[in-house]
């Protein structure tokens, strides 16, 4: 093959310019004397991609997304391979930091003193730790560079520090870091040992993880695709072929492709019969802070299609007085391009964060429009999940207290408090009163979650409810009894599917706009149950249950893209990469909320000054070290954050294709710091 074969071709086009179209057209051309494969970054690419190839009669082509076809070569390099989730990943590093915190490491011999910066709050080091070491992971810095770079950077800084005194540094940070740049020479060495001692507990916790995927036979998001990336570079050319048998590859949106992404698509394409082909939008490049690397784009031979940029739309841009009439406003305004005859699947609510979208959906539904999240979000903190959940864990155990009570209280049950006090009470006693009733027996000293478990299982405190109470935990009780045989004798999946159709009471027919969005809520819970590959039985729930709730407190799950036909999509920008609606609405343009305020993270890694950690362990005059405050103004980070959320909000802009609504709440800031979108576009 010539070398000119060999190069990438990179092709160029603005939002909306074809450049899908496109890809899928060159695919199909290739499919004629090649296997040609179509990939997606991310789920609405992916999404995106499969629909542009039914358009265009190429479902011939397989199109899959990055991240499962690196999981699905990783398996093969390592058939006995098992993939874990967030959840799981953060649990296996806090098992390895555990020697950290209980005294056993560093040893006795070894000089490192840990009495440094955040490690007095084990929680909030662990977090922190966390965040940093799977950004070390991503741009592919080994334990061993990190303490290397940690000390060129180190020495560099303080060795010969910058003018500290600056008027132009010290009118950039604010208060709380400005005092930090008062320290003297004692001062700073002091701070150079406890940044070499960090960067030394920081590389011990990031080898000792990736020593236990390697020993565990673990992977995560992250590991899958350095994996893969070894298994095409350690095979020649045709045993590649022969086990994956494309050799055309055809990838859109890849702007958004990070270190390890490109690394993986260059080893994945080497000997293949087409040069690999790369479809990409650089305004399009909304995260560079996350990794995406652009400037790899430039290595190939470049094709620009036609600038066929969108007219500008006119956005409706409206201030309101706060939070809930925001809701309203923005649901009224999708109802009113729906009833001039926009289908509901080409509205969308594009959200900074998905979290915020519980308020936009009661609106929707009050108004009979079905809606549909896509994006990452916390799905525990939905009702709909939250009962079913309950559900799940009171069949695995009938003494989870909250759960049960959350299932009393629920629309299904829907008892009174006086009632549920009752069934939390002391038990009735055998021997009836003078007056007929049973009494409550008097040596009963057990806990209230003991009791309520116990008398809504086995009755005790029957006799002292109402006939209508006394009916419903009837109904409980049979239930549990019969929703627990079917945890035993079913698989899994359809036993859980069983209990939420007998346990969850509906909202209305199956045409309820609040019906058809809680029943979409399941499938998500259902989905995500699913990824955790639990087993079947009574023991496999109770694992099931403990897993998800640790899932509960700490992961936002990703929810695909996908177009429902009659719901409302409501999602995270990030999840509509390479889509685009009819009519859109982007709510929350306030400074703090869209663009977000920037928080500096507690350990920030360059390749120039090494790490630098936000609190100054033991310091006596700042709680924030010198170097971090000096980086933040040298890399002007707050102004990269700021820019990378105006490249998000034009891209947010960009998805509408007739119809624009930009909404913010609340009164206007001077916008200094962070500036106030809603404003500049009244301008």
């Amino acid at each position: 093959m010539n070398e000119a074969a060999i190069q990438p071709v990179v092709i160029r086009a603005g939002a909306r310019g074809g450049k899908t179209t496109h890809l899928v057209r060159l695919a199909v051309e290739a499919s004629r004397d090649a296997n040609a494969l179509l990939i997606g970054i991310g789920s609405g690419s992916t999404s995106a991609l499969k629909r542009c190839a039914r358009i265009e009669g190429a479902t011939e082509i397989p199109v899959v997304e990055i991240g499962e076809l690196a999981a699905d070569i990783a398996a093969i390099a390592e058939p006995s391979l098992r993939f874990i989730d967030e959840t799981a990943a953060y649990g296996l590093f806090e098992r390895v930091a555990a020697p950290l915190f209980d005294g056993t490491w560093p040893p006795p011999e070894v000089s490192i003193d840990i009495e440094v910066a955040e490690l007095r709050s084990p929680e909030r080091f662990l977090e922190h730790a966390w965040t940093l070491v799977q950004r070390l992971r991503r741009a592919d810095i080994s334990p061993h560079e990190v303490v290397e770079r940690a000390a060129q950077g180190a020495t560099a800084f303080y060795a010969h520090p910058p003018n500290l005194s600056s008027p132009a540094l010290l009118a950039y940070l604010n208060d709380a870091a400005r005092g930090s740049l008062d320290a003297d020479a004692n001062e700073l060495l002091r701070q150079y040992h406890r940044e070499i001692d960090l960067a030394k507990v920081l590389a011990e916790l990031y080898a000792r993880y990736d020593a236990t995927l390697e020993s565990e036979h673990l992977a995560d998001a992250c590991a899958a695709l350095a994996r893969a990336t070894a298994w095409l570079r350690d095979r020649k050319d045709n045993e590649v072929r022969t086990t994956l048998p494309y050799d055309a590859l055809f990838v859109d949106d890849a702007e958004h492709c990070d270190e390890r992404a490109h690394d993986f698509l260059a080893a994945l394409a080497r000997g293949s019969k087409h040069p690999l082909t790369l479809a990409c939008n650089e305004d399009g490049a909304h995260r560079p802070l996350q990794g995406a690397r652009v400037e790899r784009l430039a290595d190939g031979t470049e094709r620009r299609l036609p600038d066929l940029a969108p007219a500008a739309i006119r956005p409706t841009v409206e201030r309101c007085t706060n939070r809930a009439t925001e809701a309203q406003r923005a649901a009224s305004w999708i109802a009113e391009r729906i009833e001039a005859g926009i289908p509901p699947e080409a509205c969308a609510i594009l959200l900074r964060d998905l979290d915020d979208a519980a308020r936009f959906e009661d609106a929707l539904q009050a108004r009979g429009v079905a809606t549909a999240r896509a994006g990452s979000c916390r799905i525990f903190r939905l009702r709909e999940v939250l009962d079913a959940f309950a559900l799940l864990r009171w069949v695995a155990d009938p003494f989870a207290h909250d759960a049960l009570l959350r299932i009393l209280e629920g629309r299904r049950m829907a008892l009174a408090d006086a009632t549920i006090a009752t069934l939390c009470g002391k038990g009735a006693s055998s021997q009836n009163s003078l007056f007929g009733e049973s009494e409550r027996t008097t040596d009963d000293d057990r806990p209230k979650a003991l009791r309520l478990g116990d008398n809504v299982l086995f009755g005790a405190v029957d006799p002292l409810l109402g006939e209508l109470a006394r009916t419903r935990v009837a109904w409980l009780r049979t239930f549990h009894r019969d929703a627990q045989r079917l945890v035993a004798t079913m698989p899994l999946s359809e036993a859980i599917a069983k209990i939420w159709d007998e346990g969850l009471a509906p909202w209305g027919d199956p045409s309820n706009a609040r019906e058809r969005s809680r029943l979409l809520a399941l499938e998500m819970l259902a989905a995500r149950i699913a990824e955790c590959d639990a087993g079947d039985g009574l023991v496999a729930l109770r694992a099931l249950c403990e897993h998800l709730r640790n899932v509960a407190e700490r992961e936002r799950t990703e929810i695909p893209y996908g177009e429902r036909a009659g719901f409302v999509t409501i999602a995270e920008i990030d999840a509509t990469i390479g889509t685009s609606f009819e009519a859109v609405a982007i709510p929350s343009l306030q400074a703090g909320a869209f663009p977000t305020y920037y928080v500096p993270p507690a350990f920030l890694f360059t390749p120039t000054y090494g790490l630098a950690a936000r609190e100054n362990a033991g310091g006596l005059r700042s709680t924030r070290s010198a170097k971090h405050a000096y980086v933040n103004y040298r890399y002007k980070l707050r102004e990269r954050h700021i820019e990378q959320e105006r490249r998000l909000f034009a891209f947010a802009r960009s998805r509408a294709r007739t119809a624009l609504l930009l909404t913010a709440s609340g009164r206007p800031t001077r916008g200094i710091n962070t500036p106030e979108f809603l404003e500049e576009c009244r301008r």
